[in-house]
């Protein structure tokens, strides 16, 4: 029999080595499965704080872009295009787009439609072609003024709007339309002299607008018309031409979605301009609902085929001007890759209706 004080000793020697062991191994699993759990929060938190920045900038773009679509067309004559200069003598309108690009009207065009796809004409991103779209617009800040005088190459605007500034404000670079009864033409605003409200469009534009030299389409076309060089016949109104596109120019790895108003200077041809609206967008599609007393189809791509007789609304060429309604997919990609699966990928889509061309007066 073991006596007291042997029993008193062994239980006041403390733990023994095995049972400090499996204490630390229990231990060990116990601070495995916290820092494991810890780690999985982590990278939970991590996934859902790229999924909201992802969410925002293609919601920020989008938004931006149905807020434009909602009123393309508005201010524009009934045909839902505007003259540009045509015939002999002319040279091809220049469009914006992304750098690097150099886009210009079709030849023989002598109108530009409200709504301008350019389909798979973006850069190229994780193999994917991109699509860009040009509207115009009437500014409702600046629509149907009088003018006192007009010649082929300057108007002088009547008294009532600042032009120097405010919402009425006129800057080089501007886009003007300029119509006298049915005919009309677009011109671009070169200089403003505030003192006498003169507004010239020289040769030599950015975008080739004014083409004094054209046949048909411009403002010595337009003052011909009777009654000839009538200040009092003729109206001016602003337009607003906005571009949408992507751009990988800056930084390949982070594309951004760019919104370009008008040229963005009135001599230089720059496709370097624009506001980023949204960064880390790596996919821009455009479809097309279109209304052409057929078939109108829906979904339409406005590739070249569907431009002729073979395309989408076959026996008939889609026509621009016959656009109703407008399909955007807007993709967003993660700023970095994750561990488990790379990057995330986010796709918003919308459909917009364009208010000023979605109805037609048929008694017009």
């Amino acid at each position: 029999m073991t006596p007291t004080s042997d029993r008193r000793s062994a239980s006041a020697a403390g733990y023994s080595l095995l049972e400090l062991l499996v204490s630390m191994g229990l231990l060990t699993v116990i601070m495995g499965i916290t820092l494991g759990g810890l780690a999985n929060v982590m990278k939970g938190n991590e996934i859902v704080v790229m999924i909201s920045t992802m969410n925002n900038s293609a919601r920020i773009g989008l938004d931006l872009m149905v807020r434009d679509l909602l009123q393309v067309g508005s201010g524009l004559p009934a045909s839902h295009s505007v003259s540009i200069p045509n015939g002999d003598g002319s040279l091809q309108v220049r469009l914006p787009g992304p750098p690097g690009a150099a886009f210009l009207t079709t030849a023989g065009d002598t109108t530009l439609p409200a709504v301008i796809p350019q389909a798979g004409m973006g850069p190229m991103i994780d193999g994917v072609t991109t699509d860009v779209l040009t509207v115009l617009m009437a500014d409702n800040a600046f629509l149907d003024v009088a003018l006192d005088a007009v010649t082929d190459t300057s108007v002088v605007v009547a008294a009532g709007p600042d032009i120097g500034a405010g919402p009425d404000r006129v800057t080089p670079s501007q886009l003007m339309l300029i119509s006298k009864g049915s005919v009309n033409t677009l011109v671009q605003v070169t200089a403003v002299d505030l003192d006498t409200r003169t507004l010239t469009f020289a040769n030599g534009d950015s975008l080739r607008l004014n083409q004094t030299g054209a046949a048909a389409g411009n403002l010595v076309a337009l003052n011909a018309e009777e009654p000839a060089n009538s200040a009092a016949a003729t109206r001016i109104s602003r337009v607003r031409m906005i571009t949408y596109y992507l751009d990988v120019s800056v930084d390949p790895l982070h594309p951004r979605l760019v919104r370009r108003i008008n040229n963005g200077d009135p001599l230089t041809y720059d496709n370097a301009l624009g506001t980023s609206v949204g960064n880390d967008l790596v996919d821009l599609q455009f479809t097309y609902d279109i209304s052409n007393g057929t078939g109108n189809p829906g979904g339409v791509q406005m590739v070249a085929l569907d431009l002729t007789a073979g395309g989408a609304c076959a026996p008939n060429p889609c026509g621009t001007t016959q656009i109703r309604k407008v399909n955007i997919q807007l993709t967003s990609r993660s700023q970095n890759p994750t561990a488990e699966s790379g990057y995330l990928l986010r796709a918003l889509e919308s459909q917009v209706s364009l208010r000023s061309m979605a109805f037609v007066d048929r008694y017009r």
